[in-house]
């Protein structure tokens, strides 16, 4: 099974592929409003940080030139957003707006705090890789047998209860777990792989 990589949606951004873009918004807009958050961003600043990322992409600016033998498109990505985060945040200030305290649900993090921010980052990545490869299974099973596995191994729901709930034996709800994470693993991999 192919899938597209992370590498190869950046180049057909910079060709201007209209498809691509919608690919990227529906792959990483999530991932980008998470890290502007933790930035200090306000929730309405959110898709102007969005549209700046992608911008920074498009352009293919001399700063944000992807070299897969010089790192990781995680780390690329997160210094684009991080860069736009604090535009926004500079004009923000400049702007002489009231800098309301930044917590707004969100955890912020200090510039200072770099232990954490790099491990909030790498569990923000883990999450959406994961989510994109659930994506990619949910299609790929029946409405039953996805429903078990998150019930069992996402949500950690006694395997019993998971049966009774969804009608099935024991048997069934452990089958499903297992037949899900056999079609997980390749793409989780996949996808893991491509960022190397």
């Amino acid at each position: 099974m192919a899938f597209t990589t992370q590498h190869t949606v950046i180049e057909k951004l910079r060709a201007g592929e209209g498809i691509a873009w919608e690919e990227f918004a529906k792959t990483y807009r999530k991932l980008v409003y998470l890290r502007g958050k933790d930035r200090g961003l306000f929730d309405h600043e959110s898709s102007d940080l969005f549209q700046e990322v992608m911008l920074s992409l498009y352009r293919g600016e001399t700063l944000f030139k992807f070299d897969k033998s010089k790192g990781r498109f995680r780390d690329y990505l997160k210094k684009i957003i991080d860069r736009r985060a604090f535009d926004i945040l500079r004009k923000r200030k400049n702007k002489e707006c009231t800098l309301i305290p930044f917590a707004t649900g969100g955890v912020v993090l200090e510039s200072t705090d770099l232990e954490s921010s790099e491990q909030h980052w790498m569990d923000e990545w883990h999450r959406h890789l994961l989510d994109q490869a659930l994506s990619k299974v949910k299609s790929q099973v029946t409405e039953v047998t996805y429903e078990a596995f998150v019930m069992l191994f996402i949500d950690q729901i006694d395997a019993n209860r998971v049966a009774d709930s969804l009608g099935l034996s024991i048997e069934s709800v452990y089958v499903a777990k297992h037949r899900i994470l056999k079609r997980l693993r390749p793409i989780v991999n996949s996808l893991m792989g491509d960022e190397k």
